[in-house]
């Protein structure tokens, strides 16, 4: 009965706090979220909490919040809990943090500078601000403490992307239902997975990412049972992607099972090397024939009588397809956005803002902004390229930082394919992030929660992958896939 009181006054005392000063609101958020995280790491029950908020993430639906931003519940509120664990695990568990962790999050520190450089530079710095917190906070939780956590459990991670794929698969059979509702007609697929997915070609570069990661994953389980389900859930997230109709998706598994060939073919780094400068080569002297055999592709990505492989032909079509057209409008304000701020660029989150002035007259449309509060329909999305989004809003040095965790990864993959332990686990991670290597050329989805934990998810793998194997050395990389198997035995590790 005291404690009851007791709760009763805290909770009039709150609410009269906030009343009387509003601003208290927030402290008081702040000690929930401290309270809910120690919880957590108190009874040991992270692994539990991030597998919850894997499987809500495509769930997550946008809300207003404050000053024209948008809240996604519940899965942005559930990041704020898991980065107070992250604080919290540190500090009860400083052990966590051992050297070779230090040494690969020093990889990230180029990135999270150039964020905080950038933003005191911004043309928009409240924008920035807002921008560089919410992605500093995406790498914090899905890459570092996934990477601290997957000491203790190697399989984790690929028990996460269950979850994740059990809520995906639920929305792909909604989007499915509303797509036959309108007669399969292929320009309606850019809202039929609203409102979870709020663009077809982020769906369909999520599907991508899980297509190819369970697919390499079957090649390196045990049993024949788990490389059924591996290929099967391979095949249903492969069936997502086509459903998705998302061009860039479709190409980037292309370039990840030319990945995943040279995997295969482990040939040695100088033939790598010169295959590339060979095909850079081909390109730069077939240029003038590629450019005029664009400029004759007449299939739309729009068109509803086009097939599969038309809509596929239809990214060379620069003439006639609005889509195209408006994605190279967008390249080419960034670019000029970059050589106008080519060392601090215009701020985080600032393109979509600032953009409108660098457009080209020759190539605007009917999809391009003139006014960023009032957007055509249909026309979202930002620089249409994680990369020159990069260049437009942080400078050559956003870029740099982008370019330079990307290699590490590549490189721990490639540095010891032929004998290190996790070879096959860091294998999977990598082909799956090639996935998004390429599409980053022309779409840019890592500002969204759904689609920032797969891309940092799977690189924390990869690095734990390199980083802990000298705790579970099982001869030949598979602990870090015990993810499957690890969902009838959940304590096992504790």
């Amino acid at each position: 009965m005291q404690a009851a009181i007791a709760l009763l006054i805290a909770v009039s005392g709150a609410f009269a706090a906030i009343f009387v000063f509003p601003p208290a609101l927030w402290l008081l958020i702040a000690l929930f979220i401290a309270f809910l995280a120690y919880i957590i790491v108190h009874f040991r029950i992270e692994s539990a909490f991030m597998k919850g908020l894997a499987f809500l993430l495509p769930f997550s639906l946008e809300f207003p919040f404050m000053s024209g931003s948008m809240l996604r519940v519940p899965t942005e509120p559930m990041i704020a809990v898991a980065a107070a664990i992250l604080v919290l695990h540190v500090l009860r568990r400083p052990a966590s943090i051992k050297m070779p962790v230090v040494r690969e999050l020093a990889w990230t520190l180029p990135l999270i500078t150039v964020f905080a450089v950038s933003t005191v530079f911004s043309s928009m710095p409240f924008v920035s601000f807002k921008f560089s917190f919410v992605n500093i906070i995406y790498l914090l939780v899905f890459y570092v403490l996934m990477m601290i956590l997957s000491r203790e459990k190697p399989g984790l991670f690929p028990q996460m992307l269950l979850f994740y794929g059990l809520g995906f698969l639920m929305v792909t059979l909604l989007s499915l239902y509303r797509f036959w509702q309108w007669d399969w007609n292929p320009i309606v697929l850019r809202g039929i997975f609203q409102p979870f997915y709020n663009d077809h070609t982020i769906f369909g570069a999520s599907a991508a990412i899980m297509s190819i990661f369970w697919a390499a994953a079957s090649q390196m389980e045990r049993g024949a049972g788990w490389k059924l389900l591996s290929w099967i859930l391979a095949g249903i997230f492969l069936t997502a992607v086509l459903l998705s109709g998302s061009r860039g998706a479709l190409l980037s598994l292309a370039f990840a099972a030319s990945v995943w060939l040279l995997f295969l073919l482990k040939p040695k780094p100088a033939l790598i090397v010169l295959g590339f400068v060979v095909v850079l080569s081909g390109v730069w002297m077939l240029r003038e024939p590629l450019a005029d055999r664009f400029q004759q592709t007449e299939a739309l990505s729009y068109d509803r009588e086009s097939g599969l492989l038309d809509r596929t032909r239809s990214v060379g079509n620069v003439t006639t397809d609005v889509s195209n057209l408006e994605r190279l409008n967008r390249w080419v304000s960034a670019w000029r956005m970059f050589l106008e701020k080519p060392l601090t660029g215009f701020g985080p989150g600032t393109y979509q803002f600032q953009y409108i002035p660098f457009q080209e007259p020759g190539l605007m449309n009917r999809l391009s902004v003139t006014n960023p509060w009032n957007v055509p329909e249909g026309s979202g999305g930002t620089a249409h390229s994680e990369y020159l989004l990069a260049l437009s809003e942080m400078g050559v040095f956003g870029l740099l930082s982008w370019l330079l965790l990307m290699g590490r990864w590549s490189w721990l993959a490639l540095r010891r394919w032929r004998s290190h332990p996790n070879r096959k686990q860091m294998m999977i991670a990598l082909i799956a992030l090639s996935t998004y290597f390429f599409h980053a050329l022309v779409n840019n989805f890592l500002t969204t929660d759904k689609f920032a934990f797969l891309f940092w998810g799977t690189a924390a793998w990869l690095v734990s992958g390199h980083l802990y194997h000298e705790k579970d050395e099982v001869g030949d990389g598979e602990e870090g896939l015990e993810g499957l198997e690890g969902l009838e035995r959940e304590g096992e590790s504790r």
